[in-house]
């Protein structure tokens, strides 16, 4: 699990940034990647319902940002997939507001 500094996230912005929520397709097993970060960041809120919100997609088609809420105000986990590889970046936490 990699946490990626704001820079790095920022290096995996092309724009435009398109939603592609309601279209995309799975490239890689979200899930066994994320559970594992709410566990060891977020297991006090274990009756939370852990979803994905959004997911954009970068200008190019390179990257997903795929957000997933947590159960603070304004704050993400995203996970940022490499569609060309079909891999994990590394996830950033997101605090909008700040």
């Amino acid at each position: 699990m990699k946490l990626l500094t704001e820079t790095e996230y920022k290096e995996t912005f092309s724009p435009p940034m398109n939603d592609v929520s309601k279209s995309a397709e799975e490239i890689i097993d979200l899930w066994a990647y994320a559970d594992v970060i709410i566990e060891n960041e977020y297991s006090e809120y274990d009756t939370w319902e852990w979803k994905v919100a959004h997911i954009y997609e970068t200008g190019d088609g390179h990257f997903q940002h795929i957000g997933i809420p947590v159960p603070k105000d304004d704050v993400y986990l995203i996970v940022i997939v490499n569609k060309i590889q079909r891999s994990i970046v590394g996830h950033y936490i997101l605090k909008l507001g700040k």
